[in-house]
């Protein structure tokens, strides 16, 4: 091969290198995955992309730094296929413990043109369905289940869900020492409904 044909072969494959980097660039995210926050105050300089509040505890889980965080797979499977067949394409997480406490909150955006009250009624069933007891919640819109322990299953758990905009938003607590769950999910939902209440 000639001088002159390496160089065109060369320039060749730097031309084409060119233009699947520019490809790439200019691709669109995929219509189906999208989700639009609307914003609730145009007067204010940004929207909604966060609703949730970080709870007490050393944080074991954050996946609110990334723009589209993380797929619902990190749900577990029984989770991640009743949201993702209700909608759900994003999950943004806080997660703390405190000794023997767990607590945690959660953002699972729904994408365009899919009611998230649909998420939730997919989520609240998958519970129900679980033998998760439904408690009374003190915010209309909230829907809570808790667990108790049993002789296979230790844990005391709540997880409260309701719906903020495009978002399906999770309060969780969980632990062995049911008055510590009781006075930390209390807590937690205090502080997340106080900051993002349902809307």
């Amino acid at each position: 091969m000639t001088g002159r044909t390496t160089a065109v072969v060369a320039s060749v494959h730097v031309l084409l290198a060119a233009v699947v980097g520019l490809c790439v660039v200019a691709l669109p995210e995929p219509a189906d995955q999208h989700v639009t926050v609307s914003d609730p105050d145009p007067r204010l300089p940004a929207d909604e992309s966060l609703v949730l509040v970080r709870p007490s505890g050393l944080l074991i889980m954050n996946s609110t730094f990334t723009k589209h965080g993380d797929s619902p797979a990190v749900l577990g499977k029984p989770e991640a296929e009743a949201l993702t067949g209700a909608g759900v394409v994003q999950v943004k997480a806080f997660v703390a413990r405190d000794e023997g406490t767990t607590r945690g909150v959660w953002q699972m955006a729904v994408r365009d043109g899919v009611d998230p009250r649909a998420a939730l009624r997919a989520i609240d069933r998958l519970y129900a369905d679980g033998g998760w007891t439904r408690e009374p919640a003190a915010t209309r819109g909230v829907v809570v289940r808790a667990q108790a322990p049993t002789d296979g299953q230790p844990y005391a758990s709540y997880r409260a869900h309701y719906v903020r905009g495009p978002f399906l938003v999770r309060i969780e607590a969980y632990g062995t020492d049911q008055a510590e769950v009781d006075r930390a999910f209390d807590a937690l939902a205090r502080q997340q409904l106080a900051a993002w209440p349902p809307r």
